[in-house]
């Protein structure tokens, strides 16, 4: 059977001198594997839109067990992150976090998913958003997502929602009133200075507008430590390409 999709190309392997197998995320049907013959070649009409990185319409063929690339043609390639070693391994980073939280074909928030990974990528590329920013937003939109999104309006053992100070609780997927915060120390994660507007910005601000806000720099460096806590609890482990980044990053 012959299907058409558009998606983004996140991974790839040579499998052979000439064959590559693609990890694309789809619109239509989620994450898949497919293979791509001869696109490893310069002469093959696939192979500037089988690259990491580009954005294609695709014609695949799908059979019982495997996905085979038959035609694509790129839509948009996000090349140039990788004259920025920085921002290359921020990108991959978000990919390596989609491979570990999407199952495997699952069409569920598929077309969502596909337009947070896009418009990140278009932020770090092209426009001048900070990447602390983007990474806030992506953790917190991925997660919520995958079926981990944190209730940040009630406190999540007294439902108050008119405390005058909260504080963000990653093991309790939410956020405490002061009084139920007392026994924690959760001082660090103290939602002031706009933080708690923010924190709920990156989660319910309407999808065209997930971008659209500021924090003063200090205000994004604790942002940044609380949705990475939480997402960090929500996977279980550590990504291998956030090391990297905070390698890359910390010299």
């Amino acid at each position: 059977m012959q299907v058409n999709t558009d998606g983004l190309v996140i991974m790839e392997r040579a499998v052979s001198d000439n064959d590559k197998l693609l990890t694309i995320l789809t619109r239509k049907y989620g994450v898949i594997m497919a293979f791509a013959r001869g696109v490893r070649s310069i002469k093959n009409k696939n192979f500037s839109s089988t690259q990491l990185f580009c954005y294609s319409d695709f014609v695949i063929y799908k059979g019982r067990s495997k996905y085979i690339v038959n035609e694509a043609t790129l839509k948009k390639s996000f090349w140039g992150l990788r004259c920025d070693i920085e921002k290359l391994t921020l990108a991959q980073y978000f990919f390596e976090l989609i491979l570990n939280l999407i199952a495997a074909e699952e069409q569920h928030h598929s077309e969502e998913i596909l337009r947070l990974t896009l418009n990140s990528l278009h932020c770090l590329a092209e426009k001048n958003v900070s990447q602390v920013l983007v990474k806030s937003v992506f953790e917190m939109r991925i997660l919520s997502m995958a079926g981990y999104m944190p209730d940040l309006i009630y406190c999540a053992r007294c439902s108050s929602s008119e405390d005058e100070k909260f504080y963000f609780a990653p093991f309790e997927n939410g956020i405490l009133c002061s009084k139920c915060a007392r026994n924690y120390k959760l001082d660090k994660f103290e939602l002031r200075n706009g933080l708690l507007y923010a924190l709920r910005y990156t989660v319910y601000a309407q999808f065209n507008r997930m971008f659209a806000f500021e924090l003063k720099q200090e205000s994004q460096r604790i942002l940044a430590q609380m949705t990475e806590s939480y997402l960090l609890r929500c996977l279980e482990k550590r990504p291998r390409t956030l090391d990297f980044y905070y390698q890359l990053v910390l010299n």
